[in-house]
């Protein structure tokens, strides 16, 4: 089954095309950089001004506060987890480094533009991946492969859809959701056929947090994965019974809600010393 990859460029992102790789014809990659605002001061300026005209100045401000806050004190120590814990272990145990794969790729900061989609219509996937990706695929994009596009989600769905869920798991108090959805795009954000869905495994919530939880999840989803594909190609596959959930959709937290959220996983610890998840 011939595959393509789209999501930013990263370690762990690397470490699933590997993986795509392995487990199907990887027919190319595409690196898509969806926050190119981030890139220049102005950008910055106009999309912070697009945020605060719709959900006003002081969300805007809690956000700005939670980034700078997460990117000195969290992604940092995060990242170090994930190195340590998931990275560097696949890569021993796999004897090889990334840069000996050899597949086609590009980068666009859309996926919908005409070089993206010429892309795909030139490698022609059976199925297309999609993970840490924050545009919405078009009708145009989720047609050109035979099974579709389908997308690694941090959450469980449809109670977490959209931005941080790990987060707002944890906001909620939701522990033992601390989850993953494989799920098929569709017309609306985060609410496709569900084929695989399942807990991120080994955490220890002394020490790891939402972002290292929301990788981790989508790691331990692999071998699950593996067997949706194999049932794909075999046409056994189903899609997973119903839940009558209700709904949730999410989007940056702020620096008050992370105090919340940490402040709420203290108790939790505190009266829970001896479980893990």
């Amino acid at each position: 089954m011939r595959s393509v990859f789209i999501g930013s460029r990263n370690e762990f992102d690397e470490l699933i095309v590997d993986w795509l790789a392995e487990n199907t014809e990887l027919a190319g990659v595409v690196w898509s950089d969806s926050a190119t605002w981030r890139k220049t001061w102005k950008g910055r300026f106009d999309y912070g001004m697009k945020r605060a005209k719709k959900y006003g100045y002081f969300k805007l401000l809690n956000e700005l506060m939670l980034f700078f806050y997460v990117k000195k004190k969290i992604a940092t120590k995060d990242l170090g987890y994930l190195k340590r814990e998931v990275i560097r272990p696949y890569w021993k145990e796999k004897g090889r480094k990334f840069s000996d794969l050899k597949f086609r790729e590009m980068s666009s900061y859309n996926v919908n533009r005409k070089e993206v989609i010429e892309f795909l219509n030139d490698v022609k996937p059976d199925i297309i991946f999609a993970m840490c990706v924050n545009d919405f695929f078009g009708k145009k994009i989720r047609g050109i492969a035979k099974h579709g596009v389908y997308l690694w989600h941090e959450g469980l769905t449809p109670e977490y859809k959209g931005l941080y869920s790990p987060f707002w798991t944890m906001y909620n108090e939701d522990y033992e959701n601390l989850s993953y959805s494989f799920l098929k795009m569709n017309d609306e954000i985060d609410a496709g056929e569900i084929y695989v869905s399942g807990k991120a495994r080994d955490i220890d919530l002394t020490k790891h947090n939402y972002s290292f939880i929301g990788h981790k999840a989508i790691y331990d989803s692999l071998p699950e994965v593996k067997d949706f594909l194999l049932k794909l190609e075999s046409g056994e596959h189903k899609t997973l019974p119903y839940r009558n959930s209700k709904p949730g959709y999410y989007t940056y937290p702020g620096l008050t809600q992370y105090i919340k959220m940490r402040n709420r996983l203290k108790k939790y610890l505190s009266q829970n010393k001896n479980k893990s998840l």
